[in-house]
């Protein structure tokens, strides 16, 4: 994660990546549609998977931007994965291409197996449905917010884009429901499968076309409008820009100390602002722990650095280890958590999120450090095989909790399903990723 303060954070910069992805995204579902009319259907299943490949390496080229959220990008290449898989199944099946037909029906065209748009809209209603439902809860969501450190309702960007990737994957969802009927009553009320007419080719290819055109300018109207109601996003940021936030996560051995604050939620006690810096050294920690809790710091480790979403500001996340002797020192009417009580307030949902994303990102970062290698191979024979995981070892682990290989690790390893053929995609979709930055 980079950029500083004065990158990529004006309010033409946020509006302008949500209209971009919408562009993104709803125009790589017409182009097969439109791409129908030129080139034989065959070769329209390889056209979805490039274009599903080049969503998704834009979408992480993008993700190295706090101010992007590349969700409608990631909906519509499965949906184009899928359509692909289905194009190819129904070409398989009914036609001679690759082997002998296997369902032979009644008036059927082997020249057009199928009509693009009945296969595109119901796949991508079905899964613009299914992430409507799941909502922050999809794995993209959740890897994104547990990375990023960032949660819908933090800031008002945050709640901006939220809502608004809503919005499209709901748009979206209308509009493949609203077309796709109407593509399947004309398939099945009017036309005939033996060629293309001019009528046929007005439904099926230049309605979906008229519909992307029209929705680019609702989409443009939609978010130059709110321009106007981005000057509060705008206050705020002049008001953060130049901020960083220091947070200071106490342990006595394998007990983390928690302060429960006035939203009823446990996080830490030992959370400062400074001026804005990218780096704040041991030396300057140490000296502001002690001025926040009136006691030195025994020992203490830095963890990592995220930007803050579209703000300017930054977040530095620090690890402090005190002795049982010292602990009475640091209680002052706080509680010291042990790992079952953080257990069930993770699953009750009662610690802070930022606290929850730094645990997760810790914990998860940690064991993929110390069950594989940097390529997702297992450092030992078993499979399956988790090590123990205590925070009393945080001071000797030797991971970068910076380097966001280890989530990449823990998400793709010899443990999972389809291990090679994920690394290959992600190298594949990742060829830009690491060389765009923000404001690049």
């Amino acid at each position: 994660m980079s950029g500083g303060p004065q990158q990529g954070n004006g309010a033409d910069q946020v509006l302008g990546a949500l209209w971009r992805n919408w562009a993104a995204a709803y125009g790589a579902l017409t182009v097969p549609l439109v791409m129908a009319l030129f080139v034989p259907r065959l070769w329209l299943p390889f056209i979805c998977l490039v274009e599903a490949w080049a969503l998704v390496a834009f979408g992480r080229a993008g993700s190295t931007a706090v101010s992007t959220c590349s969700l409608v990008l990631r909906v519509v290449s499965r949906s184009l994965l899928v359509s692909a898989i289905a194009m190819f199944g129904i070409a398989i099946l009914c036609t001679d291409w690759l082997v002998p037909t296997v369902l032979h029906l009644n008036l059927y065209n082997s020249e057009i197996p199928f009509i693009t748009c009945l296969v595109v809209f119901p796949v991508t209603a079905v899964m613009c449905a299914v992430w409507l439902y799941a909502g922050l809860a999809d794995n993209f969501c959740r890897r994104c917010q547990h990375l990023n450190g960032y949660y819908a309702g933090d800031s008002i960007v945050a709640t901006l884009y939220y809502r608004e990737t809503r919005y499209q994957i709901a748009i979206l969802l209308i509009l493949s429901l609203v077309i796709g009927g109407v593509e399947y009553w004309y398939y099945f009320a009017r036309y005939i499968n033996s060629d293309l007419n001019n009528p046929d080719r007005f439904f099926f290819n230049y309605i979906p076309l008229a519909m992307y055109v029209l929705s680019l300018l609702f989409m443009g109207g939609r978010y130059g409008s709110m321009r106007v109601l981005y000057q509060t996003i705008e206050q705020q940021h002049d008001n953060h820009r130049n901020r960083t936030v220091v947070r200071f996560l106490v342990f006595c051995a394998d007990e983390l100390l928690l302060h429960s604050g006035a939203d009823g939620l446990w996080d830490t006690p030992a959370e400062a602002t400074v001026s804005r810096t990218e780096s704040l050294g041991d030396p300057r920690a140490g000296l502001l722990f002690r001025e926040m809790t009136g006691s030195a710091a025994p020992s203490m480790r830095y963890c990592y650095t995220n930007e803050g979403f579209a703000t300017g500001s930054n977040m530095i996340h620090y690890a402090v280890f005190v002795t049982p002797e010292q602990k009475g020192a640091f209680t002052n009417g706080d509680v010291w958590f042990n790992p079952y009580m953080l257990d069930s307030a993770l699953a009750g949902n009662a610690l802070s999120p930022i606290l929850a994303n730094e645990l997760f990102r810790i914990h998860t970062m940690t064991m993929a450090w110390k069950t594989y290698d940097r390529s997702g191979r297992r450092l030992y024979p078993i499979r399956h095989y988790r090590p123990t995981f205590r925070f009393r070892d945080l001071p000797d682990w030797n991971v970068d909790y910076d380097d966001e290989t280890w989530f990449d690790v823990a998400h793709n390893n010899e443990d999972r399903y389809f291990f090679r053929l994920r690394a290959f995609w992600n190298r594949l979709t990742g060829v830009f990723s690491r060389k765009v930055r923000v404001g690049e």
